[in-house]
């Protein structure tokens, strides 16, 4: 009963290993960089492949700051203005206009100016 239960767990331990592993491929870090020498507002809508709904993160940049984000290949980023905030808030999808990025895996550890 003793040596199941363990192989069962080891199984289990390397079935998730193996698992994180498959899954970190798929997300990358980029870079968000504010050029201007005044604080900046982006309000940044994703829509990431497989999800029915959108993300919405409101960041504020200091004075040329830097933010950090972790995406899956292929979401699509919107530096949303206000119109298109409305139309989010509203219930409605945004994706079918022109997206700031859509992510790649040549994307990571990229930096791109707002």
């Amino acid at each position: 009963m003793k040596k199941q239960l363990f192989a069962t767990f080891i199984f289990t331990i390397l079935t998730v290993i193996a698992f994180a592993q498959s899954t970190s491929k798929d997300v990358i870090t980029i870079i968000l960089k504010n050029t201007s020498l005044l604080p900046k507002k982006c309000t940044l809508i994703s829509y990431e492949p497989g999800d029915v709904g959108n993300g919405t993160r409101v960041i504020w940049f200091l004075p040329i700051g830097t933010k950090s984000l972790k995406f899956k290949v292929g979401t699509k980023l919107y530096d949303a203005k206000n119109a298109q905030v409305g139309t989010v808030m509203s219930g409605k999808r945004i994706d079918n206009d022109v997206p700031f990025l859509v992510v790649k895996q040549e994307d990571d550890n990229q930096t791109f100016k707002l």
